[in-house]
């Protein structure tokens, strides 16, 4: 059974009676010959403009300044810092640093420090080489008390 209107017509035949209803109200404008093609009928008169007025320009950039290069980020001084953690997953292990001011570091084998290295994480150590005044020592960062559940 197919669907049926409120007339009782099918409704391919109700389109075809609304679109030619509406072709009887309002005849298709004509276009000009010095509009383009001759003959061509207009469907609907498109126009469009954009008022700017007190609106920023869209092309504009949204980063407005100079960019200023920073230096790079100090190195971290083992001597003001306390190894509160040690991160261990399957391929590599991660040294959690905190300073007395509360800012926090995350170090790993390779990374550097104020004249030297990381060059190892252990379970509950950090070691670093590193080299002063010509000297090179082996410098151990163990895990504060506090750290392994004690509070501060």
């Amino acid at each position: 059974m197919r669907p049926v209107n409120r007339c009782g017509k099918k409704p391919v035949k109700a389109l075809l009676l609304a679109c030619a209803a509406c072709a009887l109200v309002q005849p298709p404008a004509v276009l000009g010959e010095g509009a383009g093609e001759p003959g061509k009928v207009a469907l609907r008169e498109a126009s469009y403009y954009y008022s700017a007025f007190n609106r920023r320009d869209p092309f504009s950039s949204l980063i407005v300044g100079d960019f200023v290069k920073d230096k790079k980020m100090e190195p971290v001084d083992l001597n003001s810092v306390e190894l509160v953690g040690i991160v261990k997953g399957d391929l590599d292990r991660f040294g959690l640093l905190e300073d007395q001011s509360g800012f926090s570091y995350i170090l790993r084998v390779g990374d550097e420090v104020r004249n030297g290295r990381v060059v190892a994480i252990g379970d509950k150590s950090l070691v670093a080489r590193v080299t002063n005044f010509g000297q090179t020592t082996k410098f151990t960062l163990h895990m504060s008390q506090h750290a392994e559940g004690d509070q501060k």
